[in-house]
C-alpha cells in the first residue's frame, strides 16, 4: 500500500501542476521540442554492416579485418558481354573495358581496376616462379624438374626455341623465352593456382592477358574500391557511379551498334541492393503504421480536437525520441530505424484511457478540474505503471550484446518515456488551455464511436457464459502448451530482395560466364609472418581432404603463392642432388651454340648459380616485388601493429550448405594448429541467431521478473497479481500454438517478440483490475464496460503498429511484427474476456462459501 499511496500523492501533485499551470507545462514542452528538433539533423543512419554486431564479436571483427585491412572479397566486377550471335565484337569489348578501367582509376573511388594483366606483370610472375622454383616444386614434380634441368635436355630445349620459339605463353614470344628459357613455369606454377587466385574466386582465365570467358563472349573487369563493401553508403556511391559510366559508354554509337553491354556485379552491388531493400521496407512499414493508425483514429474519435490530441503523444514522442537518439547513440541502424512504425502504434495507448476517464469522472459530479485531478490519481497512476512495464521489456532488450538489438531496445525505451511525458503533461495541459476558450458545458456522452457498443456486447457475453469462456481459454492454453516443444527455429536468414534483385541477376551472369560463385568461407589467422604461413598450410591440408571428398569445390590459400620457410626448405632439400651450376653452364653454352646473345638471359643464369649455392627462402616483401597488386596482398598482409593476417578461403560444392566443415572438426584444428576465426555469412547467420536467442531469452527472464515485481508492488496481493498476469501467459502460449497450427516457420525474432508482448500486453490487466479495485461495488462487468472501449482502442493501434511490420519482406522484421501483433491481440482477449470471467467465477465461489451454514 505504501507504493500505491506514494504513487497517488505523486500523481495528485503532478495533476495540480498541470491544472494550475498549463501554460508553463506547454511552454516547457515547446522549448524541449525545439531543442531536440534542432539536433535531429545530426542523427546518422549507420551504414557499416559490421557495426550492427558491435566490436566485441570476433566474427565481425574478422569481417572488418578482412574488409578493411585485407580488402578480401571487396571486388566490384563489371561484365562486358557480346550480343547473342552476330559478328565478332572483341574489339569493342576490349575498348569499353579499357575506357571503364581508366575512368575507375581516375575517379578516386578505386584502389585498382583491371581487365587483364599487363605483359610486364605476367613476365614478373613468370620470374617469380622460375627464379624461386625450389620453393614451389612438390615431391611428385621433382622428376619432371630434374629432366628439364638436365644439361642434355637444356640443349634440346634451347635448340627447339631457336627454330620454333614455342612457349607456354606463345603470345609473349621472345620476352617469355628470356624470362623462362627452360619452361620451368609449367612445373613451378602448377601447384600455385596463382592466376585463378588473382580475383580470390574460382576464376578460369581466358586466353592472352585479358580476362575473357571460355566462350570469349564476356570480358571481366576486376576492381577494388577504396572502402569495404560493408559500408553501405560508400557501396551505393561506387555502384551508382559505375552504372552511370556504363550507361554513358553504352550510349555511344560504336558500342550501341555493336550490341555490347555491361553490368556491375559482386559484393558492392549486393550491399547497395540490401541497403535499398531494407530502407524501402522501413519506409513501407512506417507509412502503413502511421496511415493505418490515422485512419483508425478518424474512424474512432467523434471530434477533431480529440483526434488531434490523441495523435500528439505519437508525433511528439517520435520527434523527441529521434532528437534524443541524435545525441546518443548518435545513429540509428537498419533494425532500430523501425522504432517509428512501432511508436506510431504505441503512441495513443495510454492517452485514450485518460480521454475515456475524464468525462466519466465529471459525470459523477463536481467541476471539470476536479474530474481531471481524480483521473490523474486513478488512471494516471495506471498509465505510469503501464509505461514502466512496457519500458521494462524494451530496456531488457537494450542490455543485449547484439548491438543492433541493444540500440533497438534503447530507442524504444526512450520512446516509452517520451510518450509518458506527453500523455501525462503535454496533452492534459493543452486540454486545459483549450477549455479556457471552449469549455464543455457537460461531460462527453460519446468519447469513441462504436467501441463502447462493442465492449458492452463482449462483456455481456462474458457475463452470461463466464464458465464457457474460462473453459475455452484453458483448453486452448493447455493444447498450445502441449505442442510448444515442437517449435523449431529456421536455420537460415537472409537479406534478400527477391528473384528480381539486380544483384542476384548479375551474380548469376558472373557465375555462368566465369565460375565466380557467392561469398567464401574464410579461416582468419593472426600472428608472425612464418607462424601464420605455417598454420595456413596445416589448415589448407585439412581442407584438402574435404575437397578430395567432393565437399569443397575449391580452396584458396596464400601459401600457394608464398609457402612458409619450413615448407620452402623441405622442398628445396628434395632437389639437393640437382647440379644447378651444371644447368647454368649448359644453358649458357646452348644459347651461344644456337646464336643467342646471353646478356638477356644472364639474370636467369646468375639466379641458377645462386640457387646452386643455396638461396634464401622467399619472404612476403620479396614476393610483393614480383606479384601484381591484389594477387597475394588480399590474403596475407601486415597490419598496423606489425603482426600479419592470413585468410584461407574455401567454397562449398553445395552452395546451400549452411556448415561445410563441422564445428567439431574446426575445434580439433584449433587444438592442433592454434587459434583462428571462422568467417562466413552462413556462420554469421548461425551465430547471430544464437546470440539473439540468448539475448532474447535473457531479456525474457528479466522482463518477466521485473514485471511480476512491478505488478505485485502495484497490487500488494498475490492472487490479484496472478489474475493481472494471467492474460500474458495465455497470450504468449496460445500465440505460438496458433502459429504452429498453421505450420508457421519460426525465426529467432519470434523469441525477441515475447518481452514486447509481456511489456505491452500487461497494460490491459493493470488498467482493468486497478479500476475494479477502486470500487468493487461496481462489479467487474460494469468496470469492463467502462474501460472496454479504451482497452480496445489502445490495443488496436498497437496491433496496427506491429502488424505493419508484417508488410516487410525483411523476414526478421516481419516475424517480429506477426508474433507481437498476434500476441497483443490475444492479450486483449485475455484482458477483456478472461480476466472478467475469472473474477466472476471467483466472486461466485466466494458468495457460495459465505452462504454455506457453519456447524
Amino acid at each position: 500500500m505504501i507504493v500505491q499511496s506514494t504513487m497517488v500523492r505523486f500523481m495528485r501533485v503532478l495533476g495540480r501542476v498541470v491544472v494550475d499551470h498549463p501554460g508553463l507545462v506547454t511552454a516547457l514542452s515547446l522549448v524541449l521540442t525545439l531543442f531536440l528538433f534542432s539536433n535531429i539533423h545530426n542523427l546518422r543512419t549507420g551504414t557499416d554492416l559490421t557495426d550492427l554486431f558491435g566490436d566485441r564479436d570476433p566474427q565481425w571483427r574478422a569481417a572488418s579485418q578482412i574488409g578493411k585491412e585485407l580488402g578480401y572479397g571487396n571486388q566490384l566486377f563489371v561484365l562486358i558481354e557480346a550480343p547473342e550471335g552476330g559478328s565478332d565484337t572483341t574489339g569493342e569489348m576490349e575498348e569499353m573495358a579499357d575506357r571503364l578501367t581508366a575512368d575507375m582509376m581516375a575517379s578516386g573511388l578505386f584502389k585498382q581496376a583491371r581487365c587483364g594483366l599487363q605483359e610486364k606483370e605476367l613476365l614478373n610472375m613468370v620470374r617469380f616462379f622460375t627464379w624461386n622454383f625450389p620453393s614451389f616444386v612438390l615431391p611428385e614434380q621433382s622428376e619432371d624438374l630434374k629432366r628439364r634441368l638436365d644439361p642434355q635436355q637444356i640443349h634440346q630445349t634451347v635448340r627447339r626455341a631457336a627454330t620454333e620459339l614455342v612457349t607456354p605463353f606463345s603470345s609473349l614470344g621472345t620476352n617469355y623465352f628470356v624470362a623462362d628459357p627452360l619452361g620451368l613455369m609449367e612445373v613451378a606454377a602448377q601447384n600455385s593456382r596463382g592466376f585463378s587466385q588473382f580475383a580470390s574466386f574460382d576464376l578460369t582465365w581466358g586466353e592472352g592477358n585479358r580476362f575473357f570467358s571460355k566462350d570469349h563472349k564476356a570480358l571481366l573487369i576486376v576492381a577494388e574500391p577504396r572502402q569495404p563493401a560493408v559500408d553501405y553508403k560508400f557501396a551505393e556511391q561506387v555502384v551508382q557511379w559505375t552504372r552511370a559510366r556504363i550507361q554513358s559508354e553504352s550510349a555511344e554509337a560504336a558500342f550501341r551498334d555493336a550490341g555490347v553491354h555491361a553490368v556491375a556485379a559482386g559484393a558492392y552491388v549486393y550491399a547497395e541492393q540490401e541497403h535499398k531493400f531494407i530502407e524501402t521496407n522501413i519506409r513501407r512499414v512506417s507509412l502503413i503504421s502511421i496511415v493505418g493508425n490515422l485512419l483508425l483514429c478518424l474512424l474512432i474519435y467523434p471530434r477533431i480536437p480529440l483526434l488531434l490530441l490523441s495523435l500528439l503523444p505519437t508525433s511528439l514522442g517520435i520527434l523527441w525520441t529521434t532528437g534524443v537518439a541524435s545525441f546518443y547513440p548518435g545513429e540509428v541502424n537498419l533494425i532500430s530505424l523501425s522504432f517509428i512504425a512501432i511508436l506510431a502504434g504505441l503512441g495513443d495507448d495510454q492517452v485514450v484511457h485518460f480521454f475515456n476517464r475524464v468525462p466519466q469522472e465529471w459525470a459523477k459530479g463536481g467541476t471539470l478540474n476536479a474530474a481531471v485531478l481524480r483521473t490523474f490519481e486513478t488512471t494516471g497512476s495506471s498509465v505510469l505503471f503501464c509505461i514502466l512495464t512496457a519500458a521494462t521489456a524494451t530496456a531488457a532488450l537494450a542490455t543485449s550484446s547484439f548491438k543492433a538489438l541493444a540500440e533497438f531496445g534503447f530507442i524504444l525505451t526512450v520512446g516509452m518515456f517520451m510518450m509518458m511525458f506527453h500523455t501525462l503533461l503535454t496533452v492534459p495541459a493543452l486540454m486545459q488551455l483549450w477549455w479556457r476558450f471552449s469549455k464543455p458545458r457537460a461531460p462527453e456522452t460519446i468519447t469513441f464511436r462504436f467501441l463502447p457498443f462493442l465492449a458492452r456486447k463482449s462483456v455481456d457475453f462474458v457475463g452470461r457464459h463466464a464458465r464457457l469462456v474460462v473453459a475455452l481459454a484453458l483448453g486452448t492454453f493447455l493444447l498450445s502448451l502441449f505442442f510448444l516443444p515442437k517449435v523449431r527455429m529456421d536455420a537460415r536468414f537472409e537479406i534478400n530482395g527477391g528473384a528480381d534483385n539486380p544483384a542476384v541477376a548479375a551474380q548469376n551472369r558472373l557465375s555462368a560466364k566465369f565460375g565466380i560463385e557467392g561469398s567464401p568461407n574464410v579461416l582468419l589467422i593472426a600472428g608472425g609472418q612464418q607462424e601464420v604461413l605455417q598454420r595456413a598450410e596445416d589448415l589448407t591440408a585439412g581442407l584438402e581432404a574435404y575437397r578430395q571428398r567432393g565437399v569443397l569445390k575449391s580452396i584458396f590459400s596464400p601459401t600457394n603463392l608464398l609457402p612458409s620457410v619450413r615448407t620452402q626448405q623441405q622442398r628445396a632439400a628434395s632437389l639437393a642432388n640437382i647440379d644447378l651450376a651444371a644447368s647454368a653452364r649448359a644453358l649458357e653454352d646452348s644459347l651461344r651454340e644456337n646464336g643467342f646473345r646471353t646478356e638477356p638471359q644472364q639474370p636467369f643464369i646468375d639466379r641458377l648459380r645462386n640457387l646452386a649455392q643455396g638461396a634464401e627462402p622467399i619472404t612476403l616483401e620479396e614476393a610483393a616485388e614480383f606479384l601484381p597488386p591484389g594477387l597475394l596482398d588480399n590474403s596475407i598482409r601486415k597490419t598496423k601493429d606489425g603482426s600479419y593476417v592470413v585468410a584461407v578461403a574455401f567454397y562449398a560444392t553445395d552452395p546451400n550448405a549452411t556448415q561445410v566443415v563441422p564445428e567439431t572438426v574446426l575445434e580439433s584444428w584449433r587444438a592442433q594448429f592454434g587459434p583462428f576465426v571462422e568467417f562466413s555469412f552462413d556462420k554469421i547467420n548461425r551465430d547471430m541467431q544464437s546470440r539473439v536467442l540468448h539475448d532474447s531469452r535473457r531479456a525474457l527472464v528479466w522482463t518477466a521478473a521485473a514485471i511480476v515485481l512491478i505488478v505485485y508492488l502495484c497490487f500488494r496481493n498475490l492472487r490479484v497479481s496472478l489474475v493481472v498476469l494471467m492474460p500474458i501467459a495465455f497470450a504468449i502460449i496460445v500465440t505460438f500454438g496458433l502459429l504452429l497450427l498453421v505450420r508457421h516457420r519460426f525465426s529467432f525474432m519470434s523469441i525477441t517478440a515475447i518481452p514486447l508482448i509481456i511489456g505491452i500486453g500487461i497494460d490491459n490487466g493493470i488498467h482493468l483490475v486497478r479500476r475494479y479495485l477502486e470500487n468493487e461495488s461496481n462489479g467487474i462487468l460494469a468496470t469492463a464496460k467502462a474501460s472496454g472501449a479504451a482497452l480496445i482502442q489502445s490495443n488496436l493501434t498497437t496491433i496496427i503498429g506491429f502488424g505493419a511490420l508484417m508488410a516487410s519482406s525483411f523476414a526478421p522484421l516481419a516475424e517480429m511484427g506477426l508474433v507481437t501483433s498476434l500476441g497483443v491481440a490475444l492479450a486483449l482477449a485475455g484482458g477483456l474476456w478472461l480476466v472478467p470471467a475469472v473474477i466472476l467465477l471467483g466472486e461466485e465461489t466466494k458468495r457460495g462459501d459465505m452462504s454455506r451454514p457453519t456447524e
